[in-house]
């Protein structure tokens, strides 16, 4: 146990446990939670002073977060005994028996629903308190920084890219990876190097962008947004995630798709619609945004690429 979750009957405010249930049987999985669900999200110094006991209100939050989590890590495990036999269930006449499969299954959803839940409302919490959290915050510049994205937080991925995403930081942590082999792989192979280098630069340092500039970016956020979603909400990729079916936190996309029957996708289209406009806009305003035009056209009429002769040209050449 620890400062956030000191005893059992702590535990027992967010989730449904038996009072009974020995401190050394929940340990392990506490740790557990804290360093796959929490650290990654909310950074080591924040754990650090959430384990100082001094700040009640983080502490509450963070303790409706790890509670279900724990539980969800614990639950296949705490009805189990390991020994000589192997793995044994104890079932006794007139006590309860081990939930089937299903139960369980369904148990440990529920606990990572809410446990994710209660990280979104956590993180909203210490990113409306910068001042209070500076350790927050600076772990938030670090996860950024390592790697600068066009779409710099939840707010801007759904507001200037047009996808509801609810806000969701979760959300959009969990989609940031393929936000960037986007960005990487086709907004750079879209722009050029130049011109990739300038916005990107000038955009995550906050720098004022001329008006062409700002067309061509709000392009670019929703190009990366809808094509994001896209994958996200494909069937292959559902099919994919959920094949070993074990729980996993599902990015919120709205619209979200009930129809399987329905093999488009309104997320692939605006992806479409937006690289179309990027390599348009880039076209037609290549002076002003600092880059030599394509040629997409041949020039017949140039001397190289001429397909006709004239007559009396040719007919003085053979002789």
């Amino acid at each position: 146990m620890n400062a956030i979750i000191p005893d059992i009957d702590t535990l027992k405010k967010v989730v449904k446990i038996n009072a009974t249930l020995p401190d050394e049987a929940i340990n392990p999985y506490i740790d557990d939670a804290m360093d796959i669900y929490l650290t990654p999200y909310i950074g080591i110094k924040t754990v650090e002073k959430a384990l100082t006991g001094t700040d009640k209100r983080l502490n509450d939050k963070i303790l409706r977060t790890l509670g279900p989590l724990t539980l969800m890590l614990a639950t296949p495990e705490l009805g189990i005994r390991i020994g000589d036999s192997g793995i044994t269930v104890e079932n006794k006449q007139g006590t309860y028996s081990p939930a089937n499969e299903a139960k369980i299954a369904a148990a440990k959803e529920s606990f990572y629903f809410r446990g994710m839940q209660a990280l979104d409302r956590l993180l909203t919490f210490l990113t409306d308190h910068p001042e209070t959290y500076p350790e927050y915050v600076e772990h938030c510049k670090q996860v950024t920084d390592s790697s600068p994205c066009f779409i710099r937080d939840a707010r801007e991925f759904q507001d200037t890219g047009l996808v509801n995403i609810e806000y969701s930081t979760v959300s959009f942590r969990m989609m940031l990876p393929t936000v960037r082999q986007l960005q990487e792989r086709n907004v750079r192979e879209m722009l050029k190097e130049d011109l990739y280098q300038r916005l990107l630069d000038a955009h995550t340092a906050g720098k004022g962008l001329i008006p062409k500039e700002k067309v061509l970016l709000g392009h670019i956020l929703r190009y990366l947004a809808n094509k994001t979603a896209e994958l996200y909400t494909s069937q292959t990729s559902r099919e994919q995630r959920t094949i070993n079916d074990t729980p996993e936190f599902t990015p919120i996309i709205r619209p979200i798709y009930q129809d399987q029957a329905a093999t488009g996708n309104f997320f692939a289209d605006q992806a479409t619609y937006y690289a179309g406009k990027i390599q348009n806009f880039i076209s037609e305003n290549a002076e002003e945004l600092g880059v030599t035009p394509t040629v997409t056209a041949i020039n017949f009429n140039s001397k190289e690429k001429r397909i006709f002769t004239s007559i009396s040209y040719a007919h003085h050449s053979d002789k």
